[in-house]
């Protein structure tokens, strides 16, 4: 039985191993693009300025989304190669490689949250407060991301072992985290104790959300 669970990929028909292979991939993806647009549908409430910001974040998070899956992908082929040619010592090599570039992947953007977003900001426009939701915003997004560069990793380990679904559920749980505490961080909750937050409380719901789905 564990021969067989270990060796799908080698025995599984190939229409069935399609599905069940690339259908939570894909849909593990669209998720991680969702958390920008689910932050925006709640930060419009707050006032068009602050929708703008965060609409002129998402190219700074669809760049670290690039970076991290661009090196799960490879990660994902060393590991897949290496498990099916039963060498499991250099996949675990592979993966720790993995680990450390994602660390220097994530201190790169964390860098970037510090110094660069101003600059990033006033390439697009020239309105003071937009600019001013916007640092507010992806400052804490750049410099949490961990949770994000992590989540990308894990995903593409348990993909490369044929763990598709596990790593869609896991993608899955960050997100109706995130769309549940929007409104919680953006708004306030007064018997809660919690304040309103506004443009911050939706980059702390969004990185809460991916540091709980990796």
């Amino acid at each position: 039985m564990e021969t067989t669970k270990e060796n799908k990929m080698g025995v599984m028909p190939i229409n069935k191993l399609l599905v069940t292979m690339s259908l939570p991939i894909v849909i593990s993806m669209l998720i991680q693009a969702m958390y920008n647009l689910v932050d925006s549908v709640f930060v419009a409430q707050i006032n068009a300025d602050a929708l703008t910001a965060v609409g002129m974040a998402f190219p700074m998070q669809s760049l670290m989304i690039a970076f991290q899956t661009g090196l799960g992908v490879g990660m994902n082929a060393l590991v897949s190669r290496y498990l099916g040619q039963k060498m499991p010592v250099e996949a675990g090599k592979a993966a720790t490689h993995a680990l450390l570039l994602t660390v220097i992947n994530y201190v790169a953007f964390f860098i970037v949250g510090l110094t660069a977003l101003p600059a990033f900001f006033s390439l697009q426009t020239q309105s003071e407060a937009i600019a001013g939701y916007g640092v507010e915003y992806l400052s804490i997004v750049c410099c949490c991301s961990f949770g994000l560069f992590f989540q990308i990793y894990v995903e593409r380990i348990l993909q490369a072992t044929g763990k598709t679904m596990l790593s869609m559920i896991s993608q899955i749980t960050g997100a109706v985290l995130n769309i549940a505490l929007d409104p919680v961080f953006i708004f306030g909750v007064d018997f809660l104790g919690i304040p309103a937050m506004g443009v911050k409380g939706a980059a702390i719901a969004t990185v809460t959300g991916q540091i709980i789905g990796a």
